[in-house]
């Protein structure tokens, strides 16, 4: 008898990595469209000034929470595959557009680097996540914890426009979707082996938002502002 099969319940040790493969794929495509959208939107002026004053701003920079309502709703319902991702890849070029403004506020050496750590820090985390035999439900239980008073102290200061509190905010998130990036693989790779559909594409949602979460965070905290 197969101990691989044995090892892992429902699904081979060959399996396991060749799906976990299938997450990070669509992750990446989805964060290089989000990029792409928010780099060209970015070069456009008066596009830029359409989508970023008066009340269309507030519609743009909420989008994205509904979006992802939607979507989580959508891929519950087990839609095709090929549907899934074309759902992610709409929903990231959302999110690409909603921080469109980062190229205008920050120089592109910032966010670069930002970019770049935060590749570090996600690739650690999620490798960590994906190897350890401990659990980290408690983990995860915590850092939601802290995602909901991060939620709450960013919609405060978007009223209040506390220079202090929203560093605040952006070290607390860096932490937290760390941490929930070790947590979140975990869960992904316990889905592959129960055999969830759609598991590569709700997958790559979950590690998608932990993987922006950190880059923002860590260029709104050290990012150089063009003058």
């Amino acid at each position: 008898m197969n101990t691989s099969t044995l090892s892992f319940g429902y699904k081979t040790a060959d399996e396991i990595n060749t799906t976990m493969a299938g997450v990070y794929k669509h992750m990446a495509l989805a964060v290089i469209v989000s990029m792409l959208v928010s780099f060209s939107v970015s070069t456009v002026p008066a596009l830029m000034t359409f989508l970023f004053t008066g009340w269309i701003k507030w519609v743009v920079m909420f989008l994205p929470l509904v979006a992802v309502l939607g979507l989580s709703v959508a891929l519950n319902s087990n839609p095709p595959k090929e549907l899934a991702q074309v759902m992610l890849l709409g929903f990231a070029a959302i999110m690409g557009l909603s921080f469109a403004v980062i190229f205008a506020i920050y120089k592109f050496s910032s966010i670069f680097i930002a970019f770049m750590s935060a590749g570090v820090l996600f690739g650690t985390m999620s490798f960590y996540g994906y190897f350890t035999k401990r659990s980290l439900d408690s983990l995860g239980k915590f850092m939601f914890i802290g995602l909901i008073a991060i939620i709450i102290a960013s919609i405060a200061n978007i009223f209040i426009g506390s220079g202090p509190l929203g560093m605040v905010v952006s070290t607390l998130a860096i932490i937290i979707f760390t941490a929930l990036t070790a947590y979140d693989t975990q869960k992904i790779r316990e889905m592959i082996m129960d055999g969830q559909n759609n598991v590569e594409v709700i997958g790559a949602l979950t590690i998608y938002m932990d993987f922006i979460n950190i880059f923002l965070s860590l260029l709104q905290l050290f990012g150089d502002k063009k003058e």
